[in-house]
C-alpha cells in the first residue's frame, strides 16, 4: 500500500504545472487566493494559511523527474509569499530562485486531487470538490454506520462536529481541512463496515482508514478519526457480543492498530524521502520537526500540564457560539439514554456506556503529547472536544438502540437484531421455530 500511496505521488506530479500556475493566476487577480488568516463568518479563524500551501503543493523543480519531485515534494510559501512567484510563473517567467521548499515530511497525497482539479477547473473547483467530497462522506459514514447501529446512534457521533464548530465553512474557506475532514468520515465508514463483517476485518479497515488519513493530512487533527473509530469498533463489537471483555478488546486493539498504522505510514513515507534526499538530510527534518510540534518554544505557548487541554477549551467555548449549546443538549440526551438502558437493558449493559467512552480520552492524550501544536493551531484543533462528545453520544444511543434480549427489532439489521456475527446466520436460517433459533444463539 505505501508503494501504492508513493506512485500516486509520482503520478499527481505529471500533471503540468502550467496548467495549475494559470488557474491559481487567474484566483490570485480575482481575489479568490488567501489572504492568510481570514475570518470564516462561523465564530473562527479560517485556515487559509494552508490552503494556499495545499493548492501550490507539487509546483515547482520542473527538471527534476517525477520520482525526485514526488519525493521532494515542493511547496511555496502561503497566500503572502506564494501570490508573486504564482504570477510570475503564469506570466510564463520560471520560477524565481529560493522560493520553494520541501514537504517531504508529509505524504501530501492530496496532490492526487488537487493538481488535475486546479489545472481543470481553478481553485474554485476545487473547492467545490471538497465540499462535494465532505457532503458525500458524511453521508456515506452515517448510511454505513447507521446500518449496523442506528441512524440516530451514527447522527449523534457527527452531529456535534457539524453543530458546534467551523466544519461547515472549510469548503470555501480551507478546502485542505475539508479534504482531510472527508477522509476521516470515510474511515469511520470503512471501520463499521470491516467491524461489521469480523474482528480480522475490522482490524484491517481501522488500519487502512489510519494510512488514507495519514497520506492526506498536515497533522491536523488526527485524534479525532482516532477516536471515531475506536468507538465504532467497540461499539459495533458490543452490539453483537452484549459482552464487555471482548468490546474492551475490540477498543484496544481499534485504538492500537489506528496509531500504528498512522505512524507506520508516516515512517514509511521518510524511508521514501531519504532514498532520493538521503538519510541525513530527512533526519535532520524529521527530528526537528517532532522536537518543535512537541515541545518547542512559541509565543503564547505553555509548557504547564494540561495547557493545551485548556487552551483548546477556552477557544472552543469563546468562539463558537452554539458550543455550550450543543454541549448542554447532548448531555441531556445522554442522561435520558442511560435512563432508558437502565430500564430496558440493566445495569450490565449501562456499564458499557464508560467502556465505550473510553475512546474520547485519545483526544486529550494528543492535545497533551503535540503540546506545543495543539496550542497554535487551537483554531481547528479544538474540534477534538465537539468529537469526544460525539463519542459519548454515539455510546449512549448505540446501548439505548440495542433490542431487548429475546426480542428482534424489526428496525435492525439481522447481524445486530439477532446478536450473531454474519457467519453464525445460518444457524438462524436451519431453525424450524423460533424457540430453535434462539436455543442456537
Amino acid at each position: 500500500m505505501q508503494f501504492v500511496f508513493f506512485g500516486l505521488l509520482v503520478a499527481s506530479e505529471t500533471v503540468p504545472d502550467q496548467a495549475i500556475t494559470h488557474n491559481l493566476g487567474v484566483a490570485i487577480k480575482a481575489g479568490t487566493y488567501g489572504p492568510d488568516g481570514m475570518i470564516d463568518r462561523m465564530g473562527g479563524t479560517s485556515d487559509t494559511f494552508t490552503e494556499c500551501i495545499v493548492a501550490a503543493t507539487g509546483l515547482g523543480h520542473p527538471g527534476e523527474n517525477v520520482f525526485v519531485r514526488a519525493a521532494y515534494m515542493p511547496r511555496l510559501g502561503s497566500c503572502t509569499g506564494g501570490a508573486k512567484p504564482l504570477l510570475e510563473t503564469a506570466s510564463g517567467k520560471p520560477m524565481p530562485a529560493g522560493m520553494v521548499s520541501s514537504y517531504s515530511k508529509y505524504w501530501a497525497g492530496y496532490t492526487v486531487v488537487t493538481r488535475p482539479v486546479i489545472a481543470l477547473f481553478g481553485l474554485t473547483g476545487m473547492r467545490i470538490v471538497a465540499g462535494a467530497m465532505l457532503l458525500f462522506s458524511a453521508i456515506l459514514a452515517v448510511v454505513v454506520l447507521g446500518r449496523r447501529t442506528g441512524m440516530w446512534p451514527a447522527a449523534g457521533l457527527l452531529l456535534p462536529l457539524g453543530l458546534a464548530t467551523n466544519l461547515m465553512s472549510t469548503p470555501s474557506t480551507s478546502f485542505s481541512q475539508a479534504f482531510s475532514i472527508s477522509v476521516m468520515f470515510f474511515g469511520v465508514a470503512l471501520t463499521a463496515w470491516g467491524a461489521s463483517k469480523s474482528p480480522k476485518w475490522g482490524i484491517f479497515a481501522v488500519g487502512l482508514s489510519a494510512a488514507l488519513f495519514c497520506y492526506v493530512d498536515l497533522l491536523t487533527t488526527p485524534a479525532i478519526p482516532w477516536a471515531f473509530c475506536t468507538v465504532v469498533a467497540a461499539g459495533i463489537t458490543f452490539a453483537r457480543r452484549r459482552a464487555l471483555r471482548p468490546t474492551l478488546i475490540a477498543g484496544v486493539a481499534a485504538a492500537a492498530v489506528w496509531i500504528i498504522g498512522f505512524a507506520g505510514t508516516w515512517v514509511s513515507r521518510w524511508i521514501f524521502s531519504a532514498m532520493f534526499l538521503g538519510v541525513r538530510t530527512t533526519y535532520k527534518v524529521i527530528v526537528g520537526n517532532i522536537e518543535f510540534r512537541t515541545g518547542g518554544s512559541h509565543s503564547g505557548v505553555s509548557h504547564a500540564l494540561f495547557a493545551p487541554t485548556r487552551a483548546n477549551w477556552v477557544y472552543w467555548t469563546t468562539h463558537v457560539a452554539t458550543a455550550r449549546f450543543v454541549m448542554i443538549a447532548a448531555g441531556i440526551v445522554i442522561v435520558v439514554a442511560l435512563f432508558m438502558i437502565w430500564r430496558r437493558h440493566g445495569l450490565r449493559t449501562v456499564a458499557a456506556w464508560p467502556l465505550l467512552s473510553l475512546s474520547a480520552i485519545v483526544v486529550v492524550v494528543w492535545f497533551e503529547v503535540l503540546n506545543n501544536h495543539s496550542q497554535i493551531h487551537a483554531f481547528f484543533v479544538y474540534r477534538g472536544y465537539p468529537a469526544m462528545l460525539g463519542v459519548l453520544l454515539f455510546a449512549a444511543l448505540t446501548l439505548w438502540r440495542l433490542p431487548i434480549a429475546g426480542q428482534v427489532d424489526p428496525a435492525s439489521t439481522p447481524e445486530i437484531a439477532s446478536g450473531l456475527a454474519p457467519s453464525d446466520k445460518g444457524a438462524l436460517e436451519v431453525a424450524k421455530t423460533p424457540s430453535e433459533a434462539l436455543d442456537n444463539v
